[in-house]
């Protein structure tokens, strides 16, 4: 069984992979870690398990939505560009909430 190294938000990760998939899943860490990148660039300085939980919900927001199953209202898809997407704020504030009922 072969190694992926990701390098996420500063951070190195050794991802077990199939022989053969090291440079697919070494691909995939890069998607994240941009994404994390365009989060502290817009959010600022974050705990590394809150950066990691935004990025899954952003992942997991545009696969819903890309299965129509979450589609955006009308209106936020009419003034939407073609790369916009989930509101970060938004998304930060659904974690921190999520950490406080977790904390309870």
């Amino acid at each position: 069984m072969g190694q992926a190294l990701l390098t996420i938000a500063g951070r190195s990760y050794r991802i077990p992979a199939r022989d053969g998939d090291e440079v697919r899943i070494a691909r995939l860490g890069d998607e994240l870690s941009a994404r994390a990148h365009r989060l502290t660039t817009a959010l600022g300085t974050l705990p590394e398990t809150q950066l990691l939980v935004l990025v899954a919900l952003m992942l997991a927001d545009e696969l819903a939505e890309a299965r129509g199953a979450n589609p955006p209202p009308a209106s936020a898809a009419a003034s939407a560009g073609p790369d916009s997407g989930p509101d970060l704020a938004q998304l930060a504030a659904l974690v921190a909430r999520l950490e406080a009922l977790a904390g309870t």
